[in-house]
């Protein structure tokens, strides 16, 4: 068996090309689980948790992002939720503890933090804006 034959053998049945090269079926509205949304931040309603952070919050139908505002010198105190929570960080720098370890983000470092892991964060001489995504959605930021 040649080279060429091996490889067909290996790929017979793999589908062939990337998902953009593959077809794409439209749903019907009715079959979507929610339509779609467009928003722009700024056009969010901001709510304040603690002073020292703003947030807005945009909702689909199994996730939602925020965006976090944290001025200088503010403490998130150590909590946990049930939600799966990811962040990226847009502006600015925020020390940032998951469990027991610390880190120093600055914009472009990304974060995940399970379910139920305690965390808390601090920031410096300067605040920050991060953008966490939260599934499912937080029931608290409504």
């Amino acid at each position: 068996m040649d080279n060429a034959d091996k490889n067909a053998d290996l790929t017979a049945d793999t589908p062939t090309g990337s998902f953009l090269e593959r077809q794409v079926e439209e749903p019907s509205p009715e079959g979507l689980p929610f339509q779609p949304i467009w928003a722009r931040r700024e056009a969010l309603p901001t709510f304040v948790p603690i002073p020292g952070f703003s947030m807005q919050s945009f909702t689909g139908g199994k996730l939602m992002a925020n965006w976090v505002t944290i001025e200088p010198h503010q403490v998130m105190p150590r909590h946990q939720h049930p939600h799966e929570q990811m962040g990226i960080m847009l502006e600015g720098a925020l020390e940032l503890t998951l469990g027991d370890e610390t880190r120093l983000l600055r914009p472009g470092d990304a974060y995940a933090i399970p379910p139920n892991l305690p965390h808390s964060a601090v920031t410096h001489e300067e605040g920050c804006v991060v953008l966490d995504i939260f599934t499912p959605p937080r029931e608290d930021y409504g």
